[in-house]
């Protein structure tokens, strides 16, 4: 979904319950029929109306028009998405290197090690978590940053994490990284 913040409230609300079940629901007077939706959801939208948010005193909008187009997307379906990263616009001098980045085929080498990882650990079989990554799991619900569907997503993510790295038990450090990939509280503040 391109430029997220610009579809209407309704349709991005209805999202909710095929991003929670996998499926949709649709309801007439003759009945319910429920439809596979199991979809992966990619979106972007801008800081503000006018896309200039980025940059201070660059932004024609008023707080008033942030703060209703951040609204558009809820908490509840933020909490939803596995990762909300906010990004910023690159440093030209970035855009103009032309040192070249890691392989693919690294990455991709990386990519098929985690998945057999994921694939030879029994299904819906726990990821041994250290002790110091449940503490801090606990304590980010505890202080309401995170909810119980959140806790769902952030633990999924960091079990991924360690995947990727090639370790078999989620550490400190890959539930920080997940919370840092899930920052939707300070996404959607004005």
């Amino acid at each position: 979904m391109e430029e997220m913040g610009e579809f209407p409230v309704t349709s991005l609300e209805a999202l909710r319950q095929p991003l929670e079940e996998g499926v949709i629901r649709v309801s007439r007077a003759g009945g319910t029929v429920t439809f596979p939706a199991r979809f992966l959801l990619v979106a972007a939208m801008n800081p503000c109306p006018c896309g200039e948010g980025v940059y201070p005193g660059s932004c024609r909008c008023s707080d008033a028009e942030r703060a209703r187009y951040t609204r558009r997307l809820s908490a509840p379906l933020l909490d939803r998405f596995d990762l909300v990263v906010p990004l910023s616009r690159p440093d030209p001098a970035a855009l103009l290197d032309v040192t070249p980045g890691g392989s693919t085929a690294a990455s991709a080498a990386r990519v098929a090690a985690a998945r057999q990882m994921a694939a030879a650990r029994p299904a819906g079989r726990e990821a041994p978590m250290h002790p110091d990554a449940a503490r801090l799991l606990a304590l980010k619900l505890r202080d309401g940053a995170l909810t119980a569907r959140g806790l769902h997503k952030v633990s999924r993510v960091a079990r991924t994490v360690a995947d990727l790295m090639g370790v078999e038990r989620v550490s400190e450090e890959h539930v920080s990284d997940a919370l840092c990939l899930r920052t939707a509280r300070a996404t959607v503040a004005p």
